[in-house]
């Protein structure tokens, strides 16, 4: 399971900008961008719930800052569909592997 874990960085940090524009949400907000951060809060919270799940606090941490340190330096340079769709990819990935 352990060199999927990369792919949880990818889902984390390619998910953040989507999950944090619901907490900087405007009145003017179109729904597609609504739809899409709804599905960037699913992306984030589950990739987040497996990055602890059954590794401890110490590499649980590491993925999440790992996945931050990803969003900072490519989050904005993307746009919200691509990122999500990236993310979604990774996410799959990782199950893909864990799972299977």
């Amino acid at each position: 399971m352990t060199p999927y874990l990369p792919f949880l960085c990818i889902a984390i940090g390619f998910s953040w900008t989507g999950f944090a524009s619901v907490f900087t949400s405007r009145p003017n907000m179109s729904p597609p961008h609504l739809a899409q951060s709804t599905a960037a809060n699913g992306i984030f919270l589950c990739a987040l719930m497996l990055a602890f799940m059954g590794r401890g606090l110490f590499t649980g941490t590491i993925l999440v800052v790992a996945g931050m340190a990803l969003a900072v330096l490519l989050g904005h340079r993307i746009s919200l569909p691509w990122s999500i769709l990236i993310a979604a990819g990774g996410f799959v990935a990782y199950l893909y592997g864990a799972v299977g």
